[in-house]
């Protein structure tokens, strides 16, 4: 599944959250550098009520930078769809609109295989879910700056000289 196209829509709006990072920016969101996000970030998209004025800079960049993600993310965040679900925080019909809305999403999905010997040195040298080192290790890789809210993956950022990524609030 590629990230790429546009997502199918509905005449009317999203119930569960409002994906709009495809329109204009409000007037304030100008134009940044590009950056690698993680499900911390990413999962405030579709769960409205985890939503910051960080993440939603977060979203409304991927309209005008290169906002890059691993293959990791789509897995991710169809998981996070399907859990919502279950819990009964969104209905089947959200999931599916929400799917589509981020399968629109203007991503860059990084498809470069990863040494497995490479994810386990970070996440054993730093204390991190190998999910995690999976976005430290393209942010190393890339050079790019990294926005996340997880504790531990900022820690290990500082460790590792990957520094946040700095959206307008």
């Amino acid at each position: 599944m590629a990230l790429k196209g546009p997502a199918v829509r509905s005449p009317r709006k999203p119930v569960a959250t409002r994906l709009v990072a495809r329109e204009s920016p409000p007037p304030h969101v100008t134009a940044s550098a590009d950056f690698v996000v993680d499900a911390s970030v990413s999962a405030a998209w579709f769960l409205p009520d985890e939503a910051t004025d960080y993440t939603r800079a977060a979203l409304h960049a991927t309209a005008t930078s290169a906002v890059w993600v691993p293959t990791l993310w789509l897995p991710e965040m169809a998981n996070l769809l399907h859990g919502a679900q279950r819990r009964r925080r969104i209905t089947a019909a959200q999931r599916a609109e929400l799917a589509a809305a981020a399968n629109g999403l203007r991503l860059q999905v990084c498809r470069e295989p990863v040494s497995l010997l490479t994810l386990d040195a970070l996440a054993t040298d730093h204390a991190l879910t190998v999910y995690d080192a999976c976005y430290l290790e393209l942010a190393l890789r890339r050079r790019l700056p990294l926005a996340t809210l997880d504790q531990a993956l900022l820690k290990a950022m500082q460790h590792c000289g990957v520094p946040a990524a700095v959206l307008p609030a």
